[in-house]
C-alpha cells in the first residue's frame, strides 16, 4: 500500500491546509521523500528533507517542534540553528497494519508562530483529522473504491476555520461549505446555485479558469467582503476552486430598497396620487402571484424600481432579482446570454459551460427591461419557454426546467408594435396577463413636492450639503414644470440644485438655468408658446400649491397653521401669498 497512490489527493489537501489554517503544509512518505507540499514550503525548505526526524516521528507518533533549529532532533540537519520554520509539528500517517509517511504543518512567521503556540490542541486536532484521512483515502485506494468519498474530510477541514469557505466544481456549483459561509449566505440556498448568482460575473470567470485571486475587495449582501481563491489542479485540469471570504457588515443604507412589508413598500414607491395608489394596491394582489406582469410607462417613471418592489413584496424575495437590460446585449449573444451555454457549444464556448439569466434567476424573477427591443427570433424562442417552463441551453440536449417569475417593461407602444408585426402579438399577450402603467410625472403633480423632500434627503450627504429646506418658490416652480424626463429628470434637477446651493433653503439661483428660464431642462425638447412668464407661472404654482396643502389640513386658521409649517413659511406669507396671487 503506498501513499503515493493517492498524489492528486495529497497535493488538494496541502492547499486546503494553506486556506483554511493559514499555515504550510508537506507530505512525505517513510522514505522521507517529498510528496506534496505548499509553494511557501517548498520556497523556504526544498524539497529535501532531514530524514531522521522522519524516522523519529514514524517512530514516536508525533512531534512537535517549537524551537527549530535548536532542538535534539535538528542535529545533523542543513538548517542547525538557522531554520527558517518557526514552529512544527509533525504526524505520522499510518494504518492500522503500517506506517505511510508523515505530515508536517508549519509556520514560517512569528505571527503564525505565536497563532499555534496558543492553540496548539486545534491545530494538533485538525493534524489528526488530515493523516487519518490520508491514510482512509490510501485504503480506499488500494481497495479501488471511489474517490468520491472525501467529501467528509472536506467538512471536517472547512470546519476547521472560522472564515467563509466556499469549494466549487468547475461549473461553478458550490459543492462544500463551511458553517460561516452557509450563514454569511443565508439569503440563498448555496448548495442549489452556483457562485454566479453570488459573485461578479467577471470574478467568477476568473476564478473557474485557474486563476488565483488574492484578496480582491467587493460588496456582497450589503457587507464589504475581501475574497480569495485557489485552484485545484488535476495534472492540468482545474477540478476545483477554494474560496475564502473575509468580512464585515456595512451600514445598512441600501435596506429600504428591498421591502418586505407594505410599509417598507411605501417608503420606495413614494407618492399619494390616484395613479400610484392604485399601482400599490395592485402590487400588494400580487405578493402570492408568479403571473407574468408588463409594466409600460416612459422613459424615467421607475419600472425598474417597481420591478424590484413587486419581486421583493412577492413570496419570491428569497430568490435572486435578475435584470436583463434588452437593449445592451448584442444580439449574435442574446440566446446564451437568456438561456446560458454547454461546453463547446461555438468557438470560445467556456470550459465546463455557462448558466444563462433565466436559470441564475431560477426561484426568483427576471426582469426583462426594454423588451420592445428584442429580435423577433428570440421573441419566439422566449415564447416557447414561457409556454414550457423550460429552456435548452444552447449546445444543450436535456431540457432545463425553470421557475422562474416574468416581469417585462417598455416604454414603447407594443400594441403598435404589434401591429407593425416588429413585435409577436403571441409574445405581446403572454406577457401582458398582468398590465400595470406607471403615469407620467406631469399627470402626478401632487406627488412632487414628496419626490423632491426625498431627494432632497438622499442628496445632501452626498453632496455634503445641510440643506434644510426647499423655499415655496422652488416648489411652485418644480410644481409648475411639466417634466419631459419624469423623475429621473427631477432627480437630476434636485442633485443639481443642492450642490449649486449655499445656503441652507434650496433656492431659485441654484436651479438649473433652463428651469429657471421656464424652459424644459431635457435636451431637444421645445418650449411651449403660450406658456406664462416665470413670474406669473411662480405666483400661480404657489397659490396651487397652498390650497393643495389647505385641502389636507383644513381651511381654518388651525389648518392654515399646519399649511404654513409644512410649506416652511409664516402663517402672514401664507395670508399675503393667498391674497396676491
Amino acid at each position: 500500500m503506498q501513499i503515493q497512490s493517492i498524489q492528486a489527493d495529497l497535493n488538494r489537501i496541502t492547499q486546503m491546509i494553506q486556506h483554511t489554517l493559514k499555515v504550510d503544509a508537506a507530505i512525505f512518505d517513510r522514505t522521507s521523500h517529498l510528496l506534496a507540499c505548499t509553494d511557501d514550503y517548498l520556497r523556504h525548505k526544498g524539497k529535501t528533507v532531514h530524514a531522521p526526524s522522519i524516522e523519529e516521528v514514524v517512530a514516536n507518533g508525533n512531534v512537535m517542534v517549537n524551537q527549530p533549529g535548536h532542538m535534539a532532533a535538528c542535529t545533523g540537519c542543513r538548517f542547525l540553528g538557522n531554520c527558517p520554520a518557526k514552529i512544527e509539528i509533525l504526524q505520522s500517517i499510518r494504518t492500522p497494519e503500517t506506517a505511510l509517511g508523515v505530515m508536517t504543518i508549519t509556520s514560517f512567521t512569528r505571527e503564525g508562530h505565536d497563532r499555534m503556540t496558543r492553540d496548539t490542541q486545534t491545530y494538533v486536532d485538525a493534524l489528526n483529522h488530515f493523516t487519518q484521512w490520508i491514510a482512509h483515502l490510501t485504503q480506499l485506494h488500494h481497495d479501488a473504491l471511489p474517490e468520491a468519498r472525501t467529501q467528509p474530510l472536506l467538512t471536517e477541514v472547512l470546519a476547521l476555520s472560522g472564515e467563509s469557505f466556499l469549494v466549487v466544481n468547475p461549473k461553478g456549483e458550490v459543492v462544500h461549505c463551511n458553517a460561516p459561509a452557509h450563514d454569511f449566505f443565508s439569503f440563498c440556498d448555496l448548495y442549489t446555485r452556483s457562485i454566479y448568482h453570488i459573485l461578479p460575473q467577471a470574478l467568477v470567470d476568473k476564478i473557474l479558469e485557474g486563476h488565483p485571486i488574492r484578496d480582491t475587495r467587493l460588496v456582497l449582501h450589503d457587507k464589504t467582503a475581501w475574497l480569495s481563491a485557489t485552484p485545484v489542479f488535476h495534472d492540468t485540469t482545474v477540478t476545483h476552486a477554494v474560496i475564502r471570504i473575509r468580512h464585515h457588515a456595512l451600514p445598512r443604507i441600501k435596506a429600504k430598497s428591498k421591502p418586505k412589508k407594505q410599509s417598507d413598500f411605501n417608503e420606495v414607491m413614494l407618492g399619494n396620487s390616484p395613479e400610484i395608489l392604485q399601482v400599490k394596491a395592485m402590487v400588494e394582489k400580487l405578493e402570492k402571484s408568479r403571473s407574468t406582469i408588463l409594466i409600460t410607462g416612459e422613459t424615467g417613471t421607475g419600472k425598474g424600481l417597481l420591478a424590484k418592489v413587486v419581486h421583493h413584496t412577492s413570496d419570491r424575495r428569497d430568490g435572486p432579482f435578475v435584470p436583463v437590460n434588452c437593449t445592451s446585449i448584442p444580439e449574435a449573444l442574446f440566446e446564451s446570454e437568456l438561456f446560458g451555454y454547454e461546453e463547446g457549444a461555438f468557438t470560445g464556448a467556456k470550459k465546463g459551460g455557462k448558466p444563462g439569466r433565466f436559470e441564475l434567476a431560477q426561484g426568483g424573477t427576471l426582469f426583462l427591461d426594454e423588451i420592445g427591443e428584442m429580435p423577433l427570433h428570440m421573441q419566439v424562442k422566449l415564447l416557447n419557454v414561457l409556454q414550457d417552463q423550460s429552456l435548452q441551453r444552447v449546445g444543450g440536449v436535456t431540457p432545463v426546467p425553470i421557475d422562474v417569475r416574468i416581469i417585462a417593461a417598455t416604454n414603447q407602444d407594443l400594441d403598435q408594435m404589434v401591429a407593425d408585426r416588429t413585435f409577436r402579438a403571441d409574445l405581446f399577450f403572454r406577457l401582458n396577463v398582468i398590465p400595470m402603467e406607471l403615469p407620467p410625472l406631469a399627470r402626478r403633480r401632487q406627488d412632487i413636492a414628496l419626490l423632491a423632500q426625498a431627494f432632497l434627503k438622499e442628496f445632501n450627504p452626498k453632496a455634503g450639503k445641510t440643506i434644510e429646506a426647499i423655499s415655496p418658490a422652488v416648489m411652485a416652480l418644480l410644481q409648475a414644470h411639466h417634466w419631459p424626463g419624469n423623475i429621473r429628470e427631477l432627480q437630476n434637477v434636485l442633485e443639481y440644485s443642492i450642490n449649486m446651493e449655499d445656503g441652507t433653503e434650496l433656492s431659485l439661483e441654484s436651479l438649473p438655468p433652463k428651469l429657471r428660464r421656464g424652459a424644459p431642462v431635457s435636451p431637444g425638447a421645445a418650449p411651449d408658446p403660450d406658456r406664462p412668464d416665470m413670474r406669473t407661472c411662480v405666483a400661480s404654482a404657489e397659490k396651487q400649491t397652498i390650497l393643495a396643502c389647505l385641502d389636507r389640513h383644513g381651511h381654518d386658521v388651525e389648518g392654515k397653521k399646519a399649511a404654513a409649517r409644512e410649506l416652511g413659511i409664516s402663517l402672514r406669507t401664507l395670508y399675503r401669498k393667498l391674497s396676491d396671487a
